[in-house]
């Protein structure tokens, strides 16, 4: 049986209802995200003996981190639907969906596609890379930086690192909270699934319908 049969014969696959975890471990990372990115300039304080702003983003850092960590492991061992292994577009037929997508978008039309599908799966996934990224790179700072002194060496590569992945972090929420308003402006709001909310979901079959969150 071929994926796309698969899915077909799954009604559940990526239109079944958020759960509670999911939700709140979308919204802890978008809370404890942002105000780690945004905290991130204060972080240069670390080379002094007085670095409240250091200590804020680092606490801030690894209270994102963990969330990172909820989500890593969901996508492992969740439910089967929600698994990394059913729709991060690395499969030929994934692929061509996202390009699909990307075509659509090129002419003006909106994916209409179940979450994770085509270009939103790729979307997501690219979020997901990056603030694994910053989640790593930030906790090795986490425990190696010594307040009060320079870094040095592996740290210091590191440091840059992870300041330039800063660079990165507002190109993938332009992307996804663009793509969130684009989709509400065309009468799909998914942004309310976060909020218990009702929503017109997308079946495989691309047919519309009306779910509770």
């Amino acid at each position: 049986m071929t994926e796309k049969n698969m899915r077909h014969d799954d009604k559940t696959s990526t239109d079944a209802p958020l759960g509670a975890f999911v939700i709140l471990v979308h919204l802890g990372l978008v809370i404890a995200g942002m105000t780690a990115w945004l905290s991130g300039d204060l972080a240069d304080d670390y080379k002094r003996l007085a670095h409240s702003g250091f200590t804020l983003h680092s606490w801030v850092g690894m209270g994102a981190a963990f969330f990172i960590f909820l989500r890593l492991v969901w996508g492992v061992f969740g439910p089967r639907n929600d698994r990394f292994s059913q729709w991060v577009p690395f499969t030929k037929e994934r692929l061509t969906r996202v390009g699909e997508d990307i075509r659509g978008l090129l002419r003006f039309r909106m994916p209409e596609r179940p979450t994770h599908e085509g270009l939103s799966g790729l979307v997501q996934m690219f979020g997901l890379l990056v603030f694994l990224f910053m989640a790593l790179s930030g906790g090795f700072l986490f425990f190696s930086l010594e307040p009060g002194q320079k870094a040095q060496g592996l740290a210091h590569a590191v440091k840059e690192l992870h300041e330039a992945g800063e660079l990165i972090v507002p190109l993938f929420l332009f992307t996804h909270v663009g793509a969130v308003t684009l989709h509400a402006l065309a009468g799909r709001h998914l942004w309310r699934r976060m909020l218990f909310l009702n929503v017109r979901e997308i079946t495989p079959q691309g047919d519309a319908q009306v779910g509770r969150d």
